[in-house]
């Protein structure tokens, strides 16, 4: 496995607006935000030059989104590389994150993020790592970006998937209450179901069955 993050490259469907980088089966997400900047969705260890170059060619760091209270390996080294960059979190995973790295963060559902017009923060109701998504429509594609909830296939290359997996970790350390996640993940579905989701773990999934497939996911862990 390489030890750095390779460049950022756009995301199919996704109107410019988000790039994506790999280190094995590790993804960190570029968010373009409205004023040109960025936010880097789990940042990667392993921040080498060609992750850095590409960074460069799309547009200043603003942020640094730690996306549930694992993923925070990185954290230290981008601080470093953007010091200009705000960390942020959400509200659950503060606390663990506050004290796993001896770093500040802000709270993102209280931030104002300037994220794209049709871009939100979504925070999963259920679950006990304070995760949190980001959900963007562009003009062919419904885009869920997400951390343990859903992953891709583990390849070398990035092919996409036709459909979401678990990760076998995650409904044991990543769900805390399974009924209202499910209710809420069908909430989700029924609203905007995804036509794209974006891992931090294996390749990116794209399908029009996604939000139904998520859902009998959740209905056959019993």
């Amino acid at each position: 496995m390489s030890k750095t993050l390779s460049a950022f490259r756009p995301v199919d469907g996704a109107d410019g607006l988000v790039h994506s980088a790999r280190k094995g089966n590790l993804r960190c997400t570029a968010i373009r935000l409205r004023d040109g900047g960025l936010c880097l969705y789990s940042p990667v260890a392993g921040l080498g030059m060609a992750a850095r170059d590409s960074l460069e060619a799309l547009g200043p760091v603003a942020y640094l989104l730690a996306p549930n209270h694992y993923h925070h390996k990185g954290l230290a080294e981008y601080c470093a590389a953007f010091p200009d960059a705000q960390l942020i979190c959400s509200t659950a995973a503060r606390p663990r994150l506050e004290t796993q790295t001896s770093l500040s963060f802000a709270a993102c559902e209280d931030a104002d993020l300037g994220l794209p017009p049709l871009a939100r923060v979504v925070v999963p109701n259920g679950l006990k790592t304070g995760e949190i998504w980001i959900a963007l429509r562009t003009g062919s594609d419904m885009i869920w970006i997400v951390t343990d909830a859903f992953c891709g296939e583990q390849a070398a290359s990035d092919t996409v998937s036709d459909a979401p997996r678990l990760l076998g970790t995650f409904p044991r350390f990543g769900i805390g209450d399974r009924s209202a996640y499910r209710a809420w993940l069908a909430g989700q579905v029924a609203t905007a179901a995804p036509t794209r989701i974006i891992p931090c773990h294996g390749s990116i999934i794209h399908g029009d069955a996604l939000g139904a497939q998520a859902l009998q996911l959740i209905d056959a862990l019993g």
